[in-house]
Order: C-alpha cells, then sequence, then structure tokens
C-alpha cells in the first residue's frame, strides 16, 4: 500500500469512527467477533473494513459531498447485522445470500430504531447483495456498501489468512475493540482486484442513475 492509499484508509477510518462509533461499541455489534464471515475474517471485522472502503470510495469518485455520510457508515456498518452463523449446518442457511439483508434490516431496526436505520440505510441493508435480489440499491449510499461489500470479501476469501485454524473466535473480549488501521486496510486491499474493479465499472451506469435521483 502506498503512502497515498494508507493517507486515503486512514482518513476514511477516522470518518468511520466520527459517523459511526456508537454503532460500533454498541453490543449487537460487539457480538458480531463471535462469528466468522469470510474466511478467518470475523462479521465485526468485515463490517469495519466495508464502511471504511465505502467511505474510501466516495472520497475517490468525489462523491462525499453527495452522500448522507451518517448514513452511509451505517449501512456500512450493519449491512451483515444478522447477528447469527451463517456457517452452521441449518437448511435455511442456503438462503442465507438471499435473505440475510432482509434479516440485517429488521434486526437493525429493532436494536437502532428508524432515526438511525432511516430509509437510505433500510434500502442499503436490504438490497446491498445485488444481483442476488431481485431490486437493486435505490440510493447512491447503497451501491457504494454493496460494491465496497463485494471488494472486501473477495480479498478476505483469498487471504493467505482464511486457513489459520485458530482464528475461531468464543469470546468477543479476546478481539480488540476496534480493528487496528492496518487490519482494515489489508482486508480493504481488494479494491486492487480485476473483480472489484469490474463491478464497478458494471455498476457506474446505475450509480450515476442513482445519483441523478437524488439531486432532481
Amino acid at each position: 500500500m502506498t503512502g497515498a492509499e494508507l493517507d486515503a484508509a486512514s482518513d476514511a477510518f477516522l470518518t468511520v469512527l466520527e459517523y459511526g462509533q456508537d454503532i460500533m461499541t454498541s453490543p449487537g455489534m460487539q457480538s458480531e467477533k463471535r462469528y466468522l464471515q469470510h474466511g478467518n475474517t470475523t462479521t465485526f471485522e468485515h463490517s469495519v473494513a466495508v464502511a471504511e472502503r465505502a467511505v474510501r470510495l466516495a472520497n475517490l469518485f468525489s462523491l462525499e459531498r453527495r452522500v448522507d455520510m451518517r448514513s452511509l457508515v451505517v449501512s456500512g456498518l450493519l449491512h451483515d447485522y444478522f447477528l447469527y452463523d451463517w456457517h452452521d449446518d441449518e437448511d435455511w442457511h442456503r438462503l442465507h445470500g438471499f435473505i440475510h439483508g432482509r434479516i440485517a434490516c429488521m434486526n437493525a431496526k429493532r436494536d437502532f430504531g428508524e432515526d438511525v436505520v432511516n430509509d437510505v440505510v433500510a434500502d442499503s441493508l436490504t438490497n446491498h447483495m445485488y444481483p442476488l435480489t431481485n431490486v437493486p440499491p435505490k440510493y447512491l449510499e447503497g451501491w457504494l456498501v454493496s460494491v465496497s461489500d463485494k471488494m472486501c470479501a473477495t480479498s478476505e476469501t483469498v487471504s493467505p489468512d482464511r486457513f489459520r485454524s485458530d482464528r475461531r473466535i468464543e469470546n468477543a473480549e479476546s478481539l480488540p475493540h476496534v480493528p487496528s488501521l492496518g487490519e482494515l486496510s489489508a482486508a480493504a486491499l481488494a479494491m486492487d482486484t480485476v473483480n472489484g474493479i469490474g463491478f464497478i465499472r458494471s455498476s457506474a451506469y446505475r450509480m450515476r442513475l442513482a445519483l441523478k435521483s437524488r439531486n432532481a
């Protein structure tokens, strides 16, 4: 990672802390440290990385003035707020990719209320798995979270760290309260992957439509 990239990651992480520390320190969010998401990355680590990546993308494409930063950060942090281990051998977990956005939205509304989970956040959570969901994100914030999620998931899935056998967390307190900037930056390196860049390019038109709708 170059100096400029490290500065961008640092600025984005500080933005996540500014707008989302109340979410990150909540009991429900802290419980995500108990579950692995992709490879050996916990759901908590993944969620913070997605929020940081979404802010970086907004800054990269000069969209920081065109999004609601609080809604963007909250959407990134809560997009996988389903609060279960989807690796467990349960029949309904086969539908996880299709339904967990809606479950995350319901849980988030229950725990944080509709003042926090506003229309932008609710839509972003529900539809972040597009195209597995039939409906694409309605708002620019949702597109940024959707793209960031796929980029981070790619990085986490192919990371050599996924083969470590000592990463399953039994006690949430065994992880640091907030992951370090280095960990977040490493988890977010998928910005440089072919899949991540390809998804951004294929989504650019829809993102522009969302932006036009916001400005109308």
